[in-house]
């Protein structure tokens, strides 16, 4: 929440507000003030009282600031480093310290090249992929998907026809490590997952390595990259030959929080002529409030539908829109689709106790050979799942590179998850409503 409310950008954080109405927003902040009114009109200072709270802080407070000061020279970020004086200080010191870290944050660390690949990272192979398209939806729920059984409305009738065509194959029990757009996106282009958070900075990601192999790389985007909730996603981008965001590289393209906007970039970049090419595509998807993400032509093609149904079928729309462009300007190319967390609907994600709906993503391949199809299967945990961090070693197969089996092994073994609330779960045992009770 504490994200949501200062690390988010302006247009997220209107549309969020919006969703939550006038009013509601009218009543909290006459509460609000009425509390700070009524607390300094009644309040008596103690000294006593106030020495006493004092002892009773100095160890959790001198914790947190010895770990502030280990994390600050570890050269990590100032508001990552509040989040954690935040977990040794718990309640409102530590809370507002790092609400006034987000606020106040303008440290956007540099795409500086690093020198090292994961260890995982064997060796380079032949047979890479020609064309490699990555789109990662927003907030978006495999269960409001036609493709995955969705009956109430048609959502995604351009993908259910490739799928009847025999061009997608859909990956069925797939959900995505983390439940926010700031720890999921990393999960899928970089060694950053749950148990290894520090790979984000201090390895070569994805973008990185397909350079190295030869590919132009290219990102665009109807996100912002910049402030403590973009940034680790910002920072992944800005490796790539080419970016465009609706707050960098920006004053050609026009590129703002609309999906549409970023069809005219994708169709000329597609038509570079660089032999080989990976595409990043990431957009707004079902964000809430979920009418900012609709058009005309959705609601008139979903009338009784809900708005989150009609920004499942305008996500489907454009979708068909990209694959339509790379069969024209590229031929020879494979398409993933994954969202970076899903949603429950009406409520949002990122929620502590919300349990498995905003985990259950819809995840898709067009892959004309049915090797990654295949795949897929082959590198499911051993608890049947396939989940987001398993989309790098298709990544990895696509860009050429042999990856050692053992870390395959290693990841299926454990089916671990970043929540919400910064802690790493089992996904069995992730926070639910029973917890709370």
């Amino acid at each position: 929440m504490l994200q949501a409310i200062a690390g988010t950008n302006p247009h997220e954080a209107q549309s969020t507000l919006g969703s939550i109405g006038i009013p509601a927003i009218a009543i909290f902040v006459m509460l609000f003030i009425a509390q700070c009114y009524l607390s300094w009109k009644f309040a008596r200072f103690r000294l006593y009282m106030l020495l006493f709270t004092g002892l009773t802080l100095v160890y959790p407070y001198g914790r947190a600031i010895v770990k502030f000061c280990q994390l600050q020279t570890a050269h990590h970020l100032i508001t990552e480093s509040t989040n954690f004086f935040r977990a040794y200080a718990p309640g409102t010191v530590g809370d507002t310290v790092y609400l006034v870290s987000l606020i106040m944050n303008d440290e956007n660390i540099a795409a500086t090249p690093h020198q090292n690949a994961d260890s995982m990272v064997t060796n380079k192979v032949p047979g890479r992929v020609k064309n490699i398209i990555v789109v990662v939806g927003e907030s978006d729920l495999a269960d409001r998907h036609t493709i995955y059984g969705y009956k109430k409305q048609n959502t995604t009738p351009n993908i259910q026809n490739l799928v009847d065509h025999d061009r997608i194959c859909v990956v069925k029990d797939a959900h995505s490590s983390a439940d926010m757009t700031r720890y999921a996106v990393p999960m899928i282009f970089s060694f950053y997952d749950a148990d290894h958070q520090d790979k984000l900075y201090s390895e070569k990601n994805l973008i990185e390595l397909a350079k190295d192999n030869n590919y132009k790389t290219f990102w665009i985007a109807s996100q912002d990259g910049r402030g403590q909730y973009s940034r680790p996603f910002g920072y992944l981008s800005e490796f790539s030959n080419y970016v465009t965001r609706q707050d960098y590289n920006n004053k050609e393209n026009h590129v703002d929080w609309h999906d549409e906007s970023l069809l005219p970039v994708i169709k000329e970049k597609f038509a570079d002529q660089s032999e080989y090419k990976f595409f990043v595509i990431h957009i707004i998807g079902s964000h809430v409030n979920y009418s900012d993400d609709v058009t005309q032509e959705d609601i008139d093609a979903l009338p009784k539908a809900d708005a989150y149904d009609q920004s499942v079928h305008r996500t489907d729309r454009i979708l068909n829109q990209i694959i339509n462009m790379a069969d024209t300007e590229l031929k020879d190319y494979t398409l993933l689709y994954t969202s970076d967390h899903a949603e429950i609907v009406g409520v949002g994600h990122a929620i502590q106790y919300g349990g498995y709906t905003q985990y259950r993503i819809p995840v898709f391949l067009l892959d004309e050979s049915k090797k990654y199809c295949q795949m897929v299967e082959n590198i499911r945990n051993n608890d049947g799942y396939y989940t987001e961090v398993m989309d790098k070693f298709l990544l990895l197969d696509m860009l050429g590179y042999d990856v050692n089996p053992a870390a395959i092994e290693e990841t299926k073994v454990q089916d671990r998850i970043l929540h919400s609330d910064g802690k790493t779960y089992d996904y069995k045992n992730i926070p639910t409503e029973k917890d709370r009770k």
